[in-house]
């Protein structure tokens, strides 16, 4: 079982890398949002790297298991489809500093744009299933499957980014639904994909 601080330092650290950006972010404010000595990161991670490297995963991995319980209740590759549409869009907006975070630090140096593309490979490859499978039903119809699931992935992530940012520093709330930006995606995908009859 992981140490409950390193839940404490995540919530921290995603804090911190999201207002501050990589570069900028500073352990001893992780350590002071978080409320715990600076040795005490230093412990669990052995530099500022390796802390975002973990916290990185951790949100990838979250992802993902939102998305696969979301697509394991239906079984037609469409119905799933939508769910994982569905499932990426809400995730980022229940995390909205994660998924600033995730995708300001994708075009961060090299290492992290390697480290991020090595993260959401297994990302890509379940819509990747899900496009294949269709394929195979008859219910899709694509020449790359690959870079359609990295499409897919890249406008669902950019569309609630998007929002987020448009209305950061004003003092009315970002009306975050996910109606309208799910209605979007599955427009801009599944006329791309559907079998034409």
């Amino acid at each position: 079982m992981r140490h409950e601080k390193v839940d404490i330092i995540f919530q921290a650290a995603v804090q911190v890398f999201a207002e501050r950006g990589f570069d900028q972010a500073k352990m001893d404010e992780i350590a002071q949002v978080a409320g715990v000595a600076k040795g005490t990161i230093y412990y669990h991670f052995k530099s500022k790297e390796d802390l975002f490297s973990a916290l990185m995963n951790e949100g990838i991995e979250n992802l993902i298991d939102y998305a696969k319980r979301n697509i394991t209740l239906y079984s037609r590759p469409i119905e799933q489809l939508n769910a994982l549409i569905h499932a990426h869009i809400q995730f980022f907006i229940e995390n909205k500093k994660l998924a600033k975070l995730l995708l300001a630090e994708a075009f961060g140096t090299k290492e992290r744009q390697r480290q991020f593309r090595r993260q959401i490979h297994e990302y890509i490859l379940l819509i990747k299933r899900i496009l294949d499978e269709g394929v195979r039903a008859g219910e899709f119809s694509m020449i790359h499957p690959h870079e359609m699931a990295s499409s897919l992935f890249g406008a669902a992530s950019i569309v609630v980014l998007h929002k987020i940012y448009s209305f950061e520093g004003r003092e009315r709330k970002v009306d975050l639904k996910a109606t309208v930006m799910v209605e979007t995606i599955r427009e801009l995908v599944f006329n791309g994909i559907l079998k034409k009859e």
